[in-house]
C-alpha cells in the first residue's frame, strides 16, 4: 500500500478519526487537538504533517519555531522538529539501525527540514532539534525512543545537546545533522 505526507493545515474527519485511534491507544499527547497543542503550533508559525495510508492519518508530527535552540549556542532560528510526534502503525522499512522504521522520522523529517529552509533567509543558520521525554511517558515507548536516539548519534545522525525544561518538562534535546540525515535518507527513498 501506498503511502503520501503531506502538511496539514486544518481539521478534518481524518484528523478526528486518528485523534480517537490515538485515544484508543491512551497515546495521551495526542488524543485531542488540544493535547496535541494542533492549533498553538500552527499560530507560533510552525506547521502539522501526516502521513496517510488509504487517505487514513497514519502518522502525524509537527515543528515549530523553538527559543531553547540558543540556550545550545546556536542562532535564533531554531526549530523543534517531529512535535508530538506519533504514529499508529510502523512503517514497513521494518527496523533498522537509522530509525526509518518511523513514518515520523523517515517521511515527515525531510519535509520538515524542507518546509524550514523555505522559511530561511539564510538556510546555513537554521538549526533543528528534536526533544525526547524522559519524564512523562504518556504513549509507553518515549523511553525506547530516547535510547535509539543515543544510537542515532554515534552515526552522527544528532548530536546529543542536554537536557532542557521544555513546557515544564524535562526533555532530551537532540540537534539534527541535516546534511548527515540527508545523505543517509536517500538510501531509503
Amino acid at each position: 500500500m501506498t503511502t503520501v505526507t503531506k502538511e496539514l493545515t486544518s481539521v478534518d474527519e481524518n484528523l478526528k478519526k486518528f485523534l480517537q485511534k490515538c485515544d484508543d491507544k491512551k497515546f495521551s499527547n495526542n488524543n485531542t487537538l488540544d493535547s496535541m497543542k494542533f492549533d498553538w503550533c500552527l499560530d507560533v508559525g510552525g506547521m502539522w504533517f501526516a502521513t496517510y495510508r488509504n487517505n487514513d492519518i497514519i502518522s502525524l508530527s509537527g515543528i515549530h519555531p523553538w527559543e531553547n535552540g540558543r540556550h545550545f549556542g546556536t542562532s535564533e532560528r531554531s526549530w523543534r522538529a517531529l512535535f508530538r510526534g506519533v504514529q499508529i502503525e510502523s512503517n514497513s522499512i521494518g527496523l533498522n539501525k537509522h530509525h526509518m522504521q518511523s513514518y515520523c522520522f523517515h517521511s515527515q523529517l525531510p519535509l520538515q527540514i524542507d518546509w524550514v529552509m523555505r522559511q530561511s533567509v539564510n538556510p546555513k543558520d537554521e538549526y533543528i532539534y528534536i526533544t525526547t521525554n524522559t519524564e512523562n511517558d504518556a504513549s509507553g515507548k518515549m523511553t525506547r525512543i530516547n535510547k535509539t536516539f543515543f544510537h542515532l548519534e554515534k552515526q552522527n545522525l544528532v548530536k546529543h545537546r542536554g537536557v532542557s525544561e521544555v513546557y515544564n518538562v524535562d526533555q532530551t534535546v537532540w540537534e539534527l545533522n541535516i546534511e548527515k540525515y540527508n545523505e543517509i535518507r536517500k538510501h531509503y527513498n
